[in-house]
């Protein structure tokens, strides 16, 4: 098992012979992860702005390490408490399209372009953003706003405050936030949309001749379909069951979507 690293004090290129995971940690700044689909092994690491302490680059056993550390969820809010933390870096990566890859911040932007592989993400208030993925990605903040946007497959995103906007070809999808509107476009698929909030707004766009059924919860909250509000089949709550008929094609089938919210709306078009 062979380990390389590097400390980086100023700006600074690295370039490592094998990368089978990612994992990048960064408190203030930016990340920005580029899979490329051409490149079959190694990994290029280009630093641009470092201040506070160094910033650390190793690659051990086929994992390669960006950033400093800091465990879970726990440690990010410590460290987003602390005034005095001024670890700041701007890091742009190039990658091997399939490799896993976990990315963890306080305050530092993510942006991730061309994933194949599991794609982890994980901030306090950096805002995200995800594109032309098609491995599973996993996205948990505070109060960042996130974005996936032509997405290929299955997406799970939480927050708390942030705006959540998921685009694309999709399968699975399930969406958690507090205040924070969440917006999924789907007209090429036929999803599961699975969407939990308190008072922030659902919005969910399909094609136009898809079948979709819906079951909606909500103590205030209205349901809408095409412009045309659903009735509850409750009187001092939000109930809508509803489901389409078939399509009359074959092979097209129902997008499905679940939604409870305590005053947020949810609207499904087609278009």
């Amino acid at each position: 098992m062979s380990t390389e690293s590097w400390t980086i004090t100023a700006p600074q290129d690295v370039d490592v012979a094998e990368a089978r995971r990612v994992v990048v940690q960064l408190t203030d700044g930016s990340v920005d992860v580029v899979a490329d689909p051409g490149r079959d092994t190694g990994a290029h690491v280009e630093v641009t702005e470092v201040s506070g302490r160094p910033l650390l680059v190793s690659a051990h056993d086929g994992e390669l390490h960006v950033g400093y550390d800091f465990a879970g969820v726990e440690g990010l809010v410590d460290r987003a408490k602390g005034v005095r933390d001024k670890d700041r870096a701007v890091v742009r990566l190039v990658v091997p399209a399939g490799v896993p890859v976990k990315v963890g911040t306080v305050r530092a932007a993510t942006a991730v372009t061309g994933a194949a592989g599991d794609l982890t993400v994980t901030t306090a208030t950096g805002p995200v953003r995800v594109q032309g993925s098609t491995g599973p990605v996993a996205v948990r903040s505070a109060s960042a706003a996130v974005e996936v946007a032509e997405h290929v497959g299955d997406a799970r995103v939480s927050t708390a405050s942030g705006a959540v906007t998921i685009t694309g070809s999709l399968g699975r999808v399930s969406v958690s936030t507090v205040t924070g509107a969440v917006e999924v476009v789907a007209r090429e698929s036929t999803p599961l949309v699975d969407a939990r909030t308190v008072s922030g707004d659902v919005g969910v766009r399909l094609g136009a001749a898809t079948p979709v059924n819906v079951r909606a919860r909500s103590v205030t909250g209205t349901v809408s379909l095409d412009g045309v509000r659903l009735q509850s089949s409750a009187r001092r709550t939000t109930t809508v069951d509803h489901a389409d008929r078939p399509a009359e094609q074959p092979g097209v089938g129902a997008a499905y979507v679940s939604t409870s919210t305590v005053s947020g709306d949810l609207a499904v078009s087609r278009a």
